[in-house]
């Protein structure tokens, strides 16, 4: 199996179309697994090769295993969210000798949570409807 992204030629495609204003509801997915510059491909692959026998290094699972479904959430929560990755899980996982970690990994890992704390998502979902403005 290879770890080669196959999506990555979706940021082109992204730039090249605005569906959402144009009709379609489906928001465009950022992938931001792969890397941004060919320098940041290169180190990626000669830290890959030193690091191997590292536990930690590298995915946890391969991009072949990821399955690909639109999650759809207002704004403010996607800032959330992506501000308590920034803010809190990405300088944990760096204190734990993780830096590759993978978006894939992340949102796999949310999904993993929520499966694991389905009660939870229920309280939410009443406490929002409840309160809206939460």
């Amino acid at each position: 199996m290879t770890d080669a992204n196959p999506f990555d030629d979706l940021g082109a495609v992204e730039d090249d179309s605005d569906d959402t204003a144009e009709g379609s509801n489906d928001p465009v997915v950022e992938s931001t697994d792969a890397p941004t510059s060919p320098e940041a491909s290169s180190d990626q692959g000669s830290d890959r090769t030193e690091e191997s026998s590292d536990p930690v290094s590298g995915p946890s699972f391969d991009y072949s295993e990821v399955r690909q479904r639109p999650l759809y959430a207002r704004g403010e929560t996607w800032d959330e969210f992506e501000d308590a990755i920034g803010i809190s899980v990405v300088p944990e996982l760096r204190r734990e000798g993780i830096r590759d970690e993978e978006k894939r990994e992340i949102h796999d890992a949310v999904l993993s949570l929520a499966a694991e704390e389905p009660e939870r998502i229920v309280e939410l979902i009443i406490e929002r409807r409840r309160d809206p403005e939460r």
